[in-house]
């Protein structure tokens, strides 16, 4: 119990570092439809595409608030937008928002209908965090089977050192209770990471099903072994 106490609290802090900077990247993918919406409704009404980005700062958007206000001051520091944009493009770091990033830069130089131009990649955009919505709702089911299978296979393990292993000598009970202890604590580090990629697509989204599982594994040894 006190090597996987150490391992639960050694483990803790750089999860939690690796997944606060998950979320606050997550919570940037979620702000950015809103700002590419924000864009393409200001330049659907005649707006110049450097106007309508200027114009979409003064509008929250979480995390990803600095960065486009860090874009807008480049713009009219003088940098010429396509500049900025990448810029803005790189400080964010997310594959996705680059690509859009890039087609905005290409409807900037290229486009005779900027309005038109961005009103396709919001929608685009729009479809894509709308299946990924369904992708989670769909498979959100299995997560709550998953988590249902876990903890039969505590009460499994809880029966058979009951029921089963108070039947050996002193020495075999042990040796089995370090065996089934350290099985559940492997068990729930894995499920959850499996869960995190198999739901939110990153192993790193389940470092949060993985603390979850952790915990419950960690509660269920200190009380019931």
């Amino acid at each position: 119990m006190i090597v996987e106490f150490a391992v639960f609290i050694g483990f803790m802090i750089p999860v939690y570092f690796i997944y606060t900077k998950y979320s606050k990247n997550k919570e940037i993918c979620d702000y950015f439809p809103i700002f590419i919406q924000e864009v393409y409704n200001n330049t659907s009404t005649g707006m110049s595409l450097v106007d309508a980005v200027k114009k979409s700062k003064n509008i929250n958007y979480g995390c990803l608030t600095p960065m486009i206000k860090n874009m807008c001051l480049q713009i009219e520091w003088g940098v010429p937008f396509n500049h900025a944009i990448k810029h803005f493009g790189k400080k964010v770091n997310n594959s996705f928002i680059d690509r859009m990033v890039i087609l905005m830069d290409k409807v900037s130089q290229f486009s005779q209908d900027i309005g038109k131009n961005m009103g396709e990649i919001y929608d685009y955009i729009a479809l894509t965090k709308r299946l990924e919505r369904e992708r989670k709702t769909e498979l959100f089911p299995q997560l709550i089977s998953l988590y249902f299978v876990f903890f039969v296979f505590l009460g499994i393990i809880l029966i058979i050192f009951n029921f089963f292993i108070p039947y050996f000598d002193i020495v075999e009970v042990i040796q089995y209770k370090e065996v089934f202890i350290h099985l559940v604590f492997i068990e729930s580090i894995f499920l959850g990471l499996t869960l995190g990629k198999m739901i939110e697509d990153s192993f790193v989204a389940g470092l949060k099903h993985m603390t979850i599982l952790y915990t419950i594994t960690f509660i269920f040894v200190m009380f019931l072994f």
